[in-house]
């Protein structure tokens, strides 16, 4: 007598906009991972759902290549986080799955997939030789090599599912309370003030994520946190190795508190169970994935993920994204510090700039521009004792060092991109300067004043003064506040108070089309049409930051 078939859909980490049926020996259940074939192709693949009656005739359904036991089991967290990544920026399935589990990924939990089965084959080997007979000497030694093999085992066991634990190994959905609303913190201390929620957090036997929109964040807050956290704390980003990545995941998945610091890609981790999710920086536009798909927005997705979890949020930032001060007088949001929906006096600093603002044409006026520099920030240079860096924007490196060198012999100087500071820090800089903050901020479109004020907040981080150059002071000099800037927003019909979902051409990213669609409760059909609208070789990218 045959066993009877059950039938599955299979998530496969490719572009399918439709999920593959096949056929299984077994019941499986949603999130085991299954070798399975597509076309010429072997793909491992995750069960998306268990279906009760094929969509298609038995007869054309192809049986999986084989059951991964030896592959953790995706939780029932992860496939719901994916699921709103698809919908929410208009992608499929399996694209959010090759980002959640890129193929260095699964080559890492392959190695440790092959290492257990030869642990287990020198197991059995051992156990065989155990049941011999042997003087007392020898059988000492086969029995301590024996308990150090199952002791190795174990330990990379330790994820497996677990039947106490309930499906995928995690708590019950009723043991989750109501998360209370995300937190906006913007005083300079904020970073201390994160220590006390996951102290918390971690005593409490969950799981607490920070995340940071660079590489260079985590490093300093990893100098914040590891003496506080010591082990507890694990790394997650691209300047790890796939060795730290994996342990990083496998200690969630055993389930041990644990805090992760990372960037965008650790939001894919298996987090159980998660209960504080920290954004560090949660203005910068470095958390939108611009290539490949998912083109998700790390703040957001954080936030998402953290409902799923039913944990805690906090949203740090000097200067706040208009999108979290709109959420706070709406009341979506809570603001540290306040007992109403309106953000305290003085907790952005949109009302006042952390630079001194050059003003490149009124010093061009009065013949004050030597080169790339203004006298004033030739006197400032003259007048700072310690390291100085430099930020570039349109200024060619090679040309523009001739020209330090001739203006400040034997000084100390240094030039650096935005995007190197960020990644790299700064340390020890007594004076930052920006030669063109225009360059910055080259798209004049209706972010630009946002950006210009969050670029301050963000430069006045790595150093104890900064100076800008910039042909459009009233842009830097703080004087438009989030009042101002949310009704020319309102006014306008721009983001915050709709989406914005971009039109492009693949390849080479051109956009093509800018729908601004307001938030109600038809957003999510009107999303959906113009997906079903694309032409080929066009993409949409939802909420795009530039």
């Amino acid at each position: 007598m045959t066993a009877a078939r059950t039938y599955i859909q299979v998530l496969l980490p490719v572009k399918l906009r439709w999920i593959p049926t096949y056929a299984a020996p077994i019941a499986l259940e949603p999130g085991r991972r299954v070798c399975v074939e597509l076309g010429k192709h072997r793909y491992d693949g995750v069960v998306w759902r268990v279906l009760d009656r094929p969509d298609l005739p038995p007869e054309r359904i192809q049986d999986i290549v084989a059951v991964q036991d030896e592959l953790p089991a995706v939780t029932a967290e992860e496939l719901r986080f994916w699921e709103f990544l698809a919908g929410y920026y208009l992608c499929t399935l399996g694209e959010v799955y090759k980002a959640a589990y890129p193929l260095l990924k699964l080559r890492s939990e392959q190695t440790a997939a092959d290492i257990l089965a030869r642990l287990r084959e020198r197991l059995a080997k051992k156990e065989a030789q155990l049941a011999g007979r042997h003087n007392e000497r020898v059988q000492a030694r086969l029995t301590a090599e024996r308990d150090a093999l199952r002791a190795e085992i174990a330990g990379y066991c330790h994820s497996e599912r677990s039947e106490e634990s309930g499906s995928f190994g995690l708590r019950p959905q009723d043991d989750k309370k109501e998360a209370a609303k995300p937190l906006v913190l913007t005083a300079a201390s904020r970073r201390e003030e994160y220590i006390p929620a996951l102290r918390e957090t971690l005593a409490a036997g969950r799981q607490a994520l920070v995340l940071t929109p660079e590489i260079a964040f985590c490093d300093r807050l990893e100098a914040l946190l590891a003496p506080e956290f010591g082990a507890q704390l694990q790394v997650f980003h691209s300047g790890r190795t796939p060795v730290q990545r994996r342990a990083a995941a496998e200690r969630l998945r055993r389930g041990a508190p644990t805090l992760i610091l990372g960037t965008r890609s650790a939001l894919f981790l298996p987090f159980r169970p998660l209960g504080l999710v920290v954004v560090d920086e949660e203005q910068d536009p470095a958390y939108k994935q611009a290539d490949p798909a998912p083109r998700y927005h790390g703040r957001d997705a954080a936030i998402a993920l953290a409902g799923i979890h039913g944990a805690r949020v906090l949203l740090g930032a000097a200067v706040p994204s208009l999108e979290t001060l709109l959420n706070v007088r709406l009341g979506k949001y809570a603001l540290a510090g306040s007992c109403h929906p309106e953000p305290a006096e003085g907790s952005a600093s949109f009302g006042e700039s952390p630079a001194e603002v050059i003003d490149l044409a009124a010093e061009r006026r009065k013949n004050g521009i030597v080169g790339n520099f203004s006298r004033k920030l030739i006197e400032a240079i003259g007048q700072t004792d310690g390291p100085v860096l430099l930020i570039r924007g349109w200024e060619k490196p090679e040309p523009l060092q001739e020209e330090i060198v001739s203006l400040f012999p034997e000084r100390d100087i240094r030039v650096s991109t935005l995007n190197a500071l960020k990644r790299e820090g700064a340390p020890d800089v007594a004076l930052l300067a920006v030669l063109q903050a225009d360059a910055l901020v080259s798209r004049d479109d209706f972010r630009a004043d946002e950006r210009a004020a969050q670029l301050l907040g963000t430069l006045a981080q790595f150093a104890p003064r900064v100076v800008i150059q910039t042909a459009v002071p009233a842009r830097f000099d703080g004087s438009r506040g989030p009042d101002e800037l949310l009704e020319e927003r309102r006014q306008f019909g721009f983001p915050p108070y709709t989406r914005l979902v971009e039109v492009r051409r693949q390849g080479s990213g051109e956009v093509l089309a800018r729908h601004f669609l307001a938030r109600d409760r038809e957003l999510a059909a009107r999303k959906a049409a113009l997906l079903a609208a694309l032409t080929p070789g066009t993409y949409p990218d939802v909420d795009p930051v530039d």
